[in-house]
């Protein structure tokens, strides 16, 4: 699990503004398709990776901090 964000997107095609795109590169949500029809690889138009986006080294830490109190 990561971080998601709501982005808005202007569609370089047509000029329409979506105000509620959600991206959430660890969970695949990774594209924006417009109403006119054109796709917008999101990890490309943010340069956010699922790397980055991932707090998956923030859970290992509360995982170990939670192990060591109990033991």
């Amino acid at each position: 699990m990561g971080d998601r964000y709501i982005l808005t997107m202007i569609c370089e095609k047509c000029g329409y503004i979506d105000n509620d795109v959600y991206f959430a590169p660890t969970c695949g949500f990774t594209t924006w398709t417009c109403k006119c029809g054109n796709e917008v690889d999101l990890v490309e138009h943010t340069g956010i990776t699922e790397e980055m986006a991932s707090n998956k080294h923030e859970i290992c830490q509360m995982i170990r901090e939670i192990c060591d109190e109990n033991h």
